[in-house]
């Protein structure tokens, strides 16, 4: 094995043992946050209807509508496994320290929600291990794959289809259709975790389906086809009136997005930029955020990789560009959106540090080349 190969599989090693200890301290130690009260009761009351076989409730259920049922009923099924109690909701305090008594439903639906973000952190590491370095500790990431939000899932679906995707290509304008179906699948699938992932992840996929198949219907048949049916059968609260029903939940996003709350909020178009360079969360709370190293490098870093990413790894410099814009554009700026772009964001800065060190070794070598001319002379 070269060195080079090494060191890879050393520094893969290292960002997930820290991906690991980071969420790990984090699904213990976060207070509850706003979404979670919401999505944890709904997780209950799923919970109570598969126990008693009411199904047909699943899809009915209106609460939280907006987004679609998968990761609460993968949150209801993991309090059933446990038989996590459900707490007195108005006994939990929003950013306090969690109450004994409702530690356990917490901490089975967050170890649900890490595992995925650790898995997405190992999924990176085959990409660009320093990019997983940088994942593995990033604050955001580590906080919204470490509560029981809406993010960790679908966001390891995302990054799933990403890479089946990258295999399907086996050419600029060929694609492996095997390969194809299982990334359209795969992005069913996080689009029934949550709309957005799908949204990015397919705007990611467009252009290299545009110039690579547009005049080859077998192609988009394979992607569209699986993704289409695997989004349906995954998302219960479509199963009665698909359309109607769809349309009622994606223009809630828009109508959310232009709301009196998100005015109020008053954040700026480049707030999602803001966050990126401001080290508050991973100096919020002691012992669980290992670095602020993200918030001064991580954007630069990303820039000068960018150029390499593309020559590397074309599809993740697009996701790393389709995600930015996307979060921009898009009217509501929470936080967690991050979770759309820091994936291929990390990819984009690994490569950067590689680029950085070997302008550095060039340097070296010029400044060692001259000194031996100087000894010569």
């Amino acid at each position: 094995m070269s060195r080079t190969r090494l060191l890879a599989l050393l520094v893969a090693l290292v960002a997930v043992l820290v991906a690991v200890w980071q969420r790990t301290q984090a699904v213990e130690r976060l207070s509850q946050d706003y979404d979670e009260a919401v999505y944890l009761p709904i997780a209950y009351d799923y919970a109570r209807m598969m126990e008693q076989g009411r199904w047909g409730d699943v899809g009915a259920l209106r609460e939280n509508f907006e987004h679609p049922p998968l990761v609460k009923l993968l949150y209801a099924e993991a309090v059933r496994v446990t038989e996590a109690p459900e707490p007195e909701w108005d006994n939990v305090p929003m950013g306090q320290p969690l109450p004994d008594a409702a530690r356990p439903a917490f901490r089975a639906t967050r170890r649900l929600s890490a595992v995925a973000g650790m898995i997405q952190v190992g999924l990176v590491a085959t990409v660009d291990p320093l990019g997983a370095l940088l994942l593995a500790w990033d604050p955001y990431h580590t906080k919204y794959t470490s509560q029981a939000y809406l993010e960790a899932v679908p966001g390891l679906l995302a990054v799933l289809a990403l890479l089946a995707f990258e295999r399907a290509r086996r050419g600029a304008k060929d694609f492996a259709p095997g390969w194809l179906a299982v990334s359209g699948a795969l992005l069913g699938l996080a689009a029934a975790g949550k709309y957005p992932y799908g949204l990015v992840g397919g705007l990611t996929m467009l252009p290299f389906l545009v110039t690579g198949a547009r005049t080859r219907w077998q192609a988009w048949a394979a992607f569209v086809v699986p993704t289409a049916a695997v989004f349906f059968l995954a998302n219960p609260a479509l199963w009665s009136s698909p359309f109607a029903s769809l349309w009622e939940s994606v223009t809630f996003h828009w109508d959310y997005s232009h709301s009196a709350h998100v005015r109020r909020s008053a954040l700026p178009w480049y707030q999602p930029l803001a966050y990126l360079v401001d080290p508050w969360l991973s100096q919020s709370q002691e012992g669980i955020y290992l670095t602020d190293f993200n918030a001064w490098a991580l954007l630069p870093l990303a820039v000068v990789g960018a150029p390499r990413t593309w020559r590397e790894r074309p599809v993740w410099a697009v996701g790393a560009g389709v995600g930015l814009v996307f979060l921009l554009l898009w009217s509501t700026k929470w936080p967690q959106y991050l979770l759309l772009v820091l994936p291929a964001l990390c990819i984009c800065a690994g490569g950067g540090v590689r680029t950085v060190f070997g302008w550095g070794a060039r340097l070296l070598h010029k400044v060692r080349a001259r000194g031996r001319l100087s000894a010569g002379a």
